[in-house]
């Protein structure tokens, strides 16, 4: 679903600075104007948790075609993106842009799939979750699950997406548990502007953006078998699961593929990096 410019524009009240840059510099491929990093799932759980053992609170969106889609509508959330301290490609499509681009992405790099990774890091670490999004309770149930999944793994809150953007309960909450990882799972753009209001106001080490995966976490929504990812095909599956996002794919796509081929032909010198 496409929404109002209006309700989606960022708070301009407390809008705040970007925040430092992470530590680790990558090379990355130019989509659209927004710089996405070349990374395989090794070298980003690496950055991931130097980002964790940072002095400040950084953020890392995964962008999939949807994503840019919105940045190229919504100057704000292309700003919010973009202000982001890493961008790693979430999505099969991004990796057929960066070949048309002339770059090259290593491999789609799935939130479900970095989940996981994380996890055991975390117990391993002793790092701490947070989650933040859904309805009411989702959160606690995906806390529930993921506290069976994975013995020993700390998570020190929840709470539902459910919220005005102007609201600081959230905040205050997430300051007195002062998680290693926030994990934000409010869908786009409404999670990333949020996280461009209040991200400099937050006692998390590393924010994580990851849409609708607390349903996955929490086992009330099937995570996509794993020869529909490897072939690209996860889109496919999950229209099959959630046809009310029908828009998102059968028009979404389409028309991300013309904007990558208007960008490859019209800028050719500012497609990849």
């Amino acid at each position: 679903m496409i929404f109002p410019r209006q309700r989606y524009r960022l708070l301009r009240d407390t809008h705040l600075p970007r925040g430092q840059m992470a530590t680790t510099r990558c090379k990355t491929v130019n989509i659209l104007e927004v710089p996405v990093a070349v990374l395989d799932m090794d070298s980003l759980v690496a950055l991931l948790e130097k980002m964790i053992c940072g002095s400040c609170c950084t953020a890392a969106y995964g962008v999939n075609a949807h994503s840019l889609n919105l940045t190229c509508q919504y100057q704000d959330f292309r700003k919010a993106v973009l202000d982001a301290d890493l961008i790693y490609a979430d999505g099969a499509s991004l990796l057929l842009a960066a070949r048309v681009l002339g770059g090259c992405l290593p491999e789609k790099l799935t939130t479900t799939d970095i989940w996981p990774r994380l996890c055991s890091l975390a117990v391993a670490r002793g790092y701490s979750f947070f989650f933040l999004g859904g309805e009411p309770g989702l959160a606690e149930r995906a806390r529930d699950r993921a506290l069976m999944d994975y013995p020993g793994l700390q998570i020190v809150g929840t709470h539902h997406g459910y919220f005005d953007l102007k609201d600081t309960g959230p905040i205050d909450q997430i300051n007195a548990a002062a998680p290693d990882v926030l994990w934000v799972g409010m869908g786009e753009p409404r999670q990333a502007l949020w996280v461009e209001a209040w991200r400099q106001h937050l006692r998390a080490k590393l924010i994580l953006t990851c849409g609708g995966m607390f349903k996955i976490v929490a086992g009330e929504l099937e995570r996509v078998p794993h020869k529909w990812r490897q072939r690209g095909w996860e889109w496919l599956y999950r229209f099959w699961q959630e046809p009310r996002t029908w828009r998102r794919y059968l028009l979404g796509l389409p028309a991300f593929g013309l904007r990558v081929l208007a960008s490859r032909f019209l800028k050719p010198g500012r497609a990849a990096t």
